[in-house]
């Protein structure tokens, strides 16, 4: 059971961090301008193009949004973690997880790229949970 929960923490780390850059630097922002022909300043074309998320929030990505994608996209690397405190029968090992599965599910609260976390990520990180009950210490 220990292999399952470290396949699918792993998954989850990729998937988050996969994530995390899209976010960022993918065409996630569409941006429209429309301008004025002529000399009584007459409506011209709409015309809109996708930019990422550095380019069109360049002066207000920080703090947020990019310290929620970061928490978002790292979080499960405390389930990476948990899993192995679980394996070494260190204590805390499910704890961590749970933080992670934790803050994974904070991002329902964002109607932006944080619900995907929820939905994707923290389902990851629930499986990771369960099977980590079936971990045998290691002994030795």
């Amino acid at each position: 059971m220990n292999r399952r929960a470290r396949t699918v923490s792993f998954l989850a780390v990729g998937i988050g961090i996969a994530y995390g850059i899209f976010i960022l630097f993918g065409p996630t922002s569409t941006i429209c301008s429309s301008g004025s022909i002529g000399p009584n300043q007459t409506p011209g074309p709409t015309i809109c193009h996708s930019e990422s998320l550095v380019v069109a929030q360049r002066d207000n990505l920080f703090p947020a949004p990019l310290l929620w994608i970061l928490m978002w996209s790292l979080a499960p690397v405390l389930a990476v973690a948990g899993v192995r405190f679980r394996e070494d029968g260190t204590p805390g090992g499910s704890w961590l997880i749970g933080l992670a599965l934790f803050v994974d599910l904070t991002g329902i609260i964002s109607m932006g790229g944080g619900f995907v976390y929820a939905l994707v990520v923290a389902p990851l990180l629930l499986i990771t949970l369960i099977a980590s009950f079936g971990i045998r210490p290691r002994m030795g």
